[in-house]
């Protein structure tokens, strides 16, 4: 993987020309601010996963490692400061479709965004000052494309940079448990319905592992979308991908809910230091009345509380799910969907992506 460095508004020069010319830049001046944007190599991948850690804005989706397990190729564009240290940066995933040259998150991989180091930044005013100047920096050095589409999370940063580059900015929710509540403060909060199911679950003695195969929350995650007559819309090598890479770093659970042995629902959450995510899930179709999402949706929910982390149901715009995810009593907790059409068959390539976005919404109705 390469490193380029690209120029931004009195920043160090980007497009260096040969050693030999005449026009090789000089050092800047003292008087002048010494920022820059570039693409990181792999060699320097340790630095931004360090970033990320260290950022408020950070998510387990923004490491490197994730995005390598996901299998789509992608770039780390970041900004550094005048000591040369990361100030900020911007994941890029990219494929090419039909000839479209597409920077949109990959599968599985709900939150992305701009994230920015404010450890060094006092104040609201500096720490404005820092995101909207670097983020305008980093939306301007992306290169060419026909779209982009990211969504920045519930930590997500300040982006009036990027509306400043021309990217929009558009609401969507979340439900989410705070770190700060606890177990006892969501019980109470929690619909009867969604309290009865958890009685009849006990009631009924069905068991949780945190030991079952990933292969079986494959198979449960299978059936669950052949139940509604469509597609899985990823892959089961992306899952084990995705697992493996997560669980070897210790940041992924496997929930299992058995009756008398017979698997009847599953779900995979991976999480950082500050929030759990639910990523993928299933229950076998063959026993709707036993409660084996409730119960293993409650037991990751309880571990996320107890380990003082936040706990994400990641997205809930479709009806039906979003239905199950309130009667939980979590927070309805704004994200920000990012957008740019890089070029008019970009713009047009939007225009169906939102088309069959609404389709999908109104099926779900």
């Amino acid at each position: 993987m390469s490193t380029g460095t690209v120029q931004i508004a009195k920043t160090r020069n980007a497009m260096r020309p040969p050693a030999s010319s005449s026009l090789a830049p000089q050092a800047p001046p003292q008087t002048q601010q010494k920022m820059w944007c570039e693409f990181l190599s792999a060699e320097e991948h340790p630095q931004w996963d360090a970033l990320v850690s260290k950022s408020p804005h950070g998510t387990v989706f923004h490491h490197a490692w994730w995005l390598a397990a996901t299998g789509t190729p992608f770039r780390i564009l970041v900004v550094r400061d005048e000591n040369g240290a990361l100030a900020g940066g911007l994941p890029l995933p990219a494929k090419n479709a039909h000839g479209f040259r597409l920077l949109h998150s990959p599968a599985l991989t709900p939150y992305l965004g701009p994230i920015f180091d404010l450890s060094g930044a006092d104040g609201a005013c500096e720490q404005l000052h820092l995101m909207r100047s670097c983020g305008e920096a980093l939306a301007r050095a992306i290169g060419p494309f026909d779209s982009f589409r990211q969504i920045a999370g519930a930590a997500g940063p300040d982006l009036q940079g990027f509306l400043w580059a021309g990217f929009t900015a558009s609401l969507a929710y979340t439900f989410r448990f705070s770190s700060k509540q606890s177990v006892s403060e969501i019980s109470n909060s929690m619909t009867r319905t969604h309290m009865q199911k958890l009685t009849k679950a006990k009631r009924l003695k069905l068991e949780i592992s945190h030991h079952g195969r990933v292969e079986t929350l494959i198979e449960l995650n299978r059936m669950t979308f052949e139940r509604k007559r469509t597609a899985v819309p990823f892959d089961a090598g992306l899952v084990l991908r995705l697992w493996e890479a997560a669980y070897s770093r210790g940041n992924a659970n496997l929930y299992l809910a058995t009756a008398e042995r017979v698997p009847i629902a599953a779900l995979l959450t991976v999480h950082d230091a500050r929030t759990t995510y639910q990523i993928v899930s299933g229950f076998n179709p063959a026993f709707p009345d036993l409660p084996g999402q409730n119960l293993v949706l409650w037991t990751a929910i309880q571990d996320a509380i107890e380990a003082g982390r936040n706990y994400d149901f990641e997205g809930s715009s479709l009806r039906g799910v979003e239905t199950f995810y309130r009667r939980w009593g979590c927070d309805a907790v704004p994200v920000w969907k990012i957008e740019k059409a890089g070029s008019v068959r970009g713009a047009l390539a939007q225009l169906a992506i939102r088309f069959l976005d609404r389709k999908r919404l109104g099926a779900s109705a």
